[in-house]
């Protein structure tokens, strides 16, 4: 994940969806923890000003548990199915261009998570 997105921290949700689809394209041992974290930091900086408490209170977990001393690979596996759920619960209720994205981004996390296993 060569990205650098806490540079741009009023980046807009399209472009929250195609960096972070493009990170799960490179598997989880492409995918380093401060990365992760990066991009969770962007995440809940967009969400601040969306209804979406409930995504951002799961990133949350998500940034909780890569920050921790040893990695929980199914614990971390756990929240990105929570993640993946509400994607789709999103996207159902999104206009736009937006229920593709959010289904999309709902199989990567999904994809992502089951590698971990």
């Amino acid at each position: 994940m060569a990205h650098q997105h806490s540079q741009a921290p009023h980046s807009n949700t399209t472009t929250l969806i195609d960096v972070t689809m493009e990170s799960f394209d490179g598997g989880p041992l492409k995918t380093t923890p401060q990365e992760g974290l990066s991009l969770i930091n962007d995440w809940l900086r967009s969400l601040k000003t969306s209804e979406a408490d409930n995504v951002a209170d799961t990133l949350q977990k998500l940034k909780t548990a890569l920050e921790a001393p040893l990695i929980d690979n199914v614990h971390i596996r756990s929240i990105l199915l929570g993640l993946a759920e509400q994607a789709e619960q999103w996207a159902g209720k999104a206009g736009g261009e937006f229920p593709a994205r959010l289904n999309s981004l709902a199989v990567a996390l999904r994809n992502f998570g089951n590698q971990l296993a």
